[in-house]
């Protein structure tokens, strides 16, 4: 079972100080959206009421997580459980002060919206039949949960330059999508050895791309040193100022794979040299033994269906996993609770959240399935069918996201209507499957959708049209996958029904039981849907069809009302751009008042502020501010060395003060403001700044830079440097890994020296070190 990281849990009381400052007004809304989405939580089209996602490794859910899942879903969202394509499960419309509760609630059963959003290690997916299907190499959801508890574990995993994707796949077929994730990884076996082939720079979204192999094989142990060297290549050169080009896949693209795979090399050289990464051993293997397998006695057509359908035999002998379709992924809390309670009846029940938003259960006795079955009938209404023509995937759409131009749920469901009365049963209900999302970006991944729809907008006649654009030939299955088709074809909201039941006629008149399905899209899919959209491409006016105007699920006219900017890459841009924007309000407002002491100081605290966030500072006050931007910028040599004695001017600024001297206070904000600035736009792509040639040779006094120098000359140099300081001084040394950072230390202390602290840097180590002799 999944064990949450303790740095998790600590860090909920920070989150819940964030929340109040919001509250109270001490956060803007950028720089708590800079704090929030990385929390996984996310603002509901209009920003009044917010989102949970929850991240579910491997998909795996034991019956008692599953059941408070839907207790607080119930009790502090809309009493709906949605669960995604990344196998996440969110709760929705959560009012700001119950944001908290949930990861209260939650992390008493190991659950957690850490990282379920921003620039971080995502949810890390796997194949939901991994630990249970005949067919796969080993159960990689046992890594798949292993591999998060290390990764969730390290301050880097938040703040990447953009979000990081990671699937298992436990055999050929690719259940788990490798190529369309950051990180694929594919189970082996090779002689007796297993381990993994490894693809990288996938990824969905309005920009899809393929994964790219990066190693055809490495051994499992090698796991996390693989993983987290890619991580580290990536969170090193990925270009975090660019939010619509800092995907992994554009890093590959810009450096060339070459380049990349050369940085990966290095950083994997270096842990293996100066890390040691030992993935907790993580058996989910229920121990079931095995049970006598019988025949089902059950007279009920529905069943037969059951059986067909939603029925999976397990490789453990006996067991079988049931597939619920849960329409659009919407569960209800009760219907969660009860699925929950069921444990009390099927002793070692597990759940399972699949990449197409259904529920299975696994590890149900095969001689109870028609109990089994009894049962689900009285909690779910529809759950037959799952991986059919019926099952369409669809994400949340203008229901809830910022970004979401269409209700394609409420078009989800008009299909779903329209499949169930005209299409159940035929050659293509097994064949075909049909994912919509939206808009371009690929939450309800239609870029895998044999059919797929994303929504859209044009105008006509000055008023706004939703409609929706056709790809088809996705698929997924390792080196079978393949990026859908964009046909160019644009179809109003309203016609889309009418459109695809002509052009699943089409295709039901035309194939057989032996139609290659794949082979039969990619060579007639285009050319029919091309004749068939002619009747239904077609704009009427306003005043001839008002009808085409409104959106599914809606009764008013058609708009962007709400549409705004997503909230995906929130994070550390959008919080340095809040404090500087307040910073220069803030200047003016002092000016305005004839040098406000209270705005004077409010503007260097934003300033001071805006930047510690790149080096993993979030101050808790002004005073740590203050503290932290000294010791960060100033003697680290990025900010001018005249700042060295910020904190002190910040104290001395009252209201006592003559005139004359608030000015000068006001002139001392005002270019502290404007060399914050200039950092900011002197930082480069990976967050880093020049340092500043002079305040080096000014800072000797009390700092040593021995980055680069080996041992033992770097032990003699910080020695010989000590020399010039008398007893109690505090002097801060640089180190490289490895060691210099193993030895110096050591022998310092040895000599009589107290060492303070040893800090792990980007690449290199800071030793606080206190004269004792």
């Amino acid at each position: 079972m999944f064990k949450l990281p303790v740095q998790i849990k600590e860090g909920i009381e920070d989150y819940e100080r964030s929340i109040k400052e919001f509250i109270a007004g001490k956060l803007t809304w950028a720089r708590f959206a800079g704090t929030r989405v990385p929390w996984g939580n996310y603002s509901h089209r209009g920003g009044k009421i917010f989102m949970a996602r929850i991240r579910i490794p491997g998909g795996v859910l034991s019956p008692e997580q599953l059941k408070a899942l839907g207790i607080c879903s119930k009790n502090y969202g809309n009493g709906v459980l949605h669960i995604t394509t990344r196998q996440d499960i969110q709760i929705h419309e959560v009012k700001i002060e119950n944001i908290i509760k949930i990861h209260q609630y939650l992390k008493d059963y190991e659950l957690s919206s850490r990282g379920g959003g921003g620039n971080t290690v995502r949810n890390i997916t796997s194949c939901p039949l991994s630990g249970i299907c005949p067919d796969e190499i080993f159960d990689a959801r046992e890594d798949a949960v292993s591999l998060t508890e290390y990764l969730l574990a390290i301050d880097t995993s938040y703040n990447l330059p953009r979000k990081f994707k990671i699937s298992f796949s436990g055999c050929s077929l690719d259940c788990g999508g490798a190529l369309i994730n950051d990180v694929g990884l594919v189970s082996l076996k090779k002689g007796e050895k297993t381990g993994y082939r490894v693809y990288i720079g996938g990824g969905l979204g309005a920009k899809p791309a393929l994964g790219k192999l990066l190693e055809d094989f490495i051994l499992r142990e090698d796991l996390g040193y693989v993983v987290r060297a890619i991580e580290n290549a990536f969170y090193k050169y990925g270009d975090r100022k660019n939010k619509h080009h800092n995907r992994l896949r554009f890093l590959l693209e810009d450096l060339g794979f070459e380049k990349f795979k050369a940085y990966y090399k290095e950083e994997l050289d270096n842990l293996k040299q100066n890390e040691l990464i030992v993935l907790r051993k993580n058996s989910l293997d229920a121990g079931l033994g095995t049970v006598p397998f019988r025949g089902q006695s059950l007279k009920d057509a529905d069943f037969e269906k059951f059986l067909k359908y939603n029925y999976f035999a397990q490789k453990q002998k006996g067991f079988a996993l049931v597939k619920l379709r849960i329409p659009r992924g919407d569960l209800s809390a009760e219907s969660a609770e009860k699925l929950a309670d069921l444990e009390k009846e099927f002793k070692g029940i597990e759940f399972r959240a699949s990449q197409e938003q259904n529920l299975y259960v696994a590890n149900i006795p095969g001689r109870d399935l028609d109990k089994f079955y009894a049962q689900i009938k009285t909690i779910l209404a529809d759950f037959l069918y799952p991986q059919t023509l019926l099952d369409v995937v669809a994400c949340k759409g203008s229901l809830t996201c910022n970004l979401g131009l269409c209700n394609s749920p409420g078009l989800s469901q008009e299909i779903e209507a329209l499949i169930a009365k005209e299409f159940s049963g035929t050659k293509i209900f097994d064949k075909l499957d049909l994912k919509i999302n939206g808009c371009p970006n690929s939450c309800g991944r239609h870029s895998t959708g044999l059919i797929a729809l994303h929504g859209a907008v044009r105008k006509a006649q000055d008023r706004p049209v939703p409609l929706y654009r056709l790809l088809l030939g996705g698929r997924i299955g390792l080196e079978q996958t393949r990026l859908a088709k964009d046909t160019g074809i644009l179809i109003p909201a309203k016609n889309v029904p009418g459109f695809l039941r002509d052009f699943l006629k089409e295709i039901e008149a035309e194939i057989d039981e032996k139609t290659d399905i794949h082979q039969y899209i990619l060579e007639r899919g285009e050319k029919i849907a091309q004749e068939i959209s002619k009747e239904y491409s077609y704009l009427p006016s306003f005043t001839e069809n008002r009808d085409i105007y409104i959106d599914w699920g809606k009764d008013t006219e058609f708009s962007l009302e709400g549409l705004g900017p997503g909230e995906c890459g929130a994070g550390v841009l959008d919080m340095i751009d809040s404090d500087l924007i307040e910073a220069k309000i803030a200047l003016a407002e002092a000016e305005k008042k004839n040098y406000a002491p209270t705005y004077i100081r409010k503007a260097i605290f934003l300033s001071a502020r805006a930047l510690l966030v790149v080096k993993g500072s979030d101050p808790k006050n002004e005073d740590e501010a203050m503290a932290n931007f000294r010791e960060k910028f100033v003697q680290e040599g990025i900010a001018d060395e005249k700042y060295r004695g910020l904190r002190e001017v910040f104290a001395s600024i009252q209201e006592i003060l003559a005139p004359e001297e608030r000015k000068e206070k006001f002139l001392y904000a005002k270019e502290l403001y404007a060399h914050i600035n200039q950092l900011y736009k002197l930082m480069d792509s990976s967050f880093n700044f020049p340092k500043q040639q002079e305040t080096k040779k000014e800072k000797a006094q009390n700092f040593l830079d021995l980055k680069g120098t080996p041992c033992p000359i770097n032990y003699v140099k910080a020695k010989l440097f000590l020399e010039n300081f008398k007893i109690g001084d505090i002097i801060e040394i640089l180190l490289d890994t490895g060691e210099p950072i193993d030895n110096v230390p050591k022998s310092l202390a040895a000599d009589g020296h107290n060492i303070l602290s040893i800090e792990k840097l980007d690449g290199f180590y800071k030793v606080v070190v206190k004269k004792g002799i």
